[in-house]
């Protein structure tokens, strides 16, 4: 019985264990649970400690839940939230109340902390027990798309049949991509005197990007300097940041991430933005971000875009192809019914998730 267990709340010395639990039963893509991303995302927060709780078996860690703080602009005004995740237990002991007594005592904690909104983008294992045992919905309103872009698709035919037929058909496939893009790049050539940098830290201009970039949606996790700070240029992981400017003006910028595993790379679009009326210009990053592609023999790109986002259709119109839906679900209370209520307007990518 759940009642059996006890939750203990994180201290220093458990990342290590954190790191072992991990290493031992995550599957998934990239290196995760590592000691240096909870001490990122949990101690070293921009917005406010964040909490892990745990339950052990004698001194083996073998449930855990994470939460952490985040600022975001709900028309306007700056709230404090809480993404909830890294919902983890050992298959050998599912089944015995331990997801719902951390989900639930997580959430009063955060309360506790005077965070009234709390969201998630659990995976199809975690979301029914989210739904079924501690009271979280799906907003439905924010319908967030996974959309991809297949460059190479060598790896994939390989693995089906031979290497040969795979070598020859991604060949060719290769040839018919940088075809379609150095033509799709041709049509959508301009005399604009826009230019893209990369940059390793965030620029000196970048909070008057930021004001007027966030009066354009009802619903926008904080990108503040503060805040992509810690997100992008503080994460233990590299990701390459790409600010359009015009006239020493920024206008727009996206950030990706490159995982490999087994034989796959794979090349995240962890976050996008730019100035109402300024939304088509995302396409010239985006033939920068396919040049990288190619060069680094990316396999798959990847990127999070809600469907009534301007950004959907660009997306779409560039040769991203709709994979489906990514639930987004909130802790079902007045506070989360009122901001669903009065937001139309959602700006949410991957890098507003602990996903990449």
């Amino acid at each position: 019985m759940s009642s059996n267990w006890k939750i203990n709340q994180f201290e220093p010395g458990d990342l290590s264990k954190i790191r072992l639990f991990f290493k031992r039963l995550y599957t998934g893509i990239g290196d995760y649970g590592s000691i240096d991303l909870f001490n990122w995302k949990i101690q070293e927060n921009y917005a406010s400690t964040g909490i892990i709780n745990l339950i052990k078996d004698g001194k083996e860690i073998v449930s855990i839940t994470s939460l952490t703080p985040k600022f975001i602009f709900l028309k306007g005004k700056k709230e404090i939230v809480a993404e909830i995740g890294d919902t983890y237990t050992d298959p050998d002991y599912q089944r015995k109340g331990m997801f719902s007594l951390l989900i639930n005592q997580t959430r009063k904690d955060a309360e506790t902390k005077g965070i009234p909104f709390i969201y998630g983008t659990p995976n199809e294992q975690s979301l029914p027990g989210y739904e079924k045992k501690a009271n979280f919905k799906v907003i439905s309103s924010i319908n967030v798309r996974l959309m991809v872009v297949p460059l190479n698709v060598s790896p994939v035919i390989s693995r089906k049949t031979h290497w040969i037929l795979g070598e020859l058909i991604g060949y060719i496939y290769l040839i018919y991509i940088h075809s379609l893009y150095g033509l799709k790049k041709f049509i959508n050539k301009t005399n604009s005197i826009e230019q893209i940098i990369e940059f390793n830290k965030i620029p000196n201009n970048w909070e008057d990007f930021w004001e007027k970039a966030h009066v354009s949606y009802d619903f926008i996790i904080s990108r503040d300097s503060k805040a992509l700070e810690w997100r992008f240029f503080n994460h233990p992981n590299k990701y390459k940041f790409y600010i359009l400017e015009q006239q020493n003006v920024i206008i727009g910028y996206l950030t990706y991430r490159i995982l490999h595993e087994n034989g796959i790379t794979q090349l995240f679009i962890a976050d996008y933005l730019f100035l109402k009326g300024n939304e088509r210009k995302l396409k010239s990053v985006l033939f920068k971000v396919v040049k990288d592609s190619t060069q680094a023999g990316v396999t798959l790109i990847k990127v999070w875009c809600p469907q009534n986002s301007p950004y959907f259709k660009i997306f779409k119109d560039f040769g991203f192809m709709d994979r489906g839906n990514v639930p987004v679900i909130c802790y079902n209370n007045k506070f989360s019914s009122e901001v669903q209520s009065y937001c139309h307007n959602w700006h949410f990518t991957i890098s507003d998730s602990d996903n990449i």
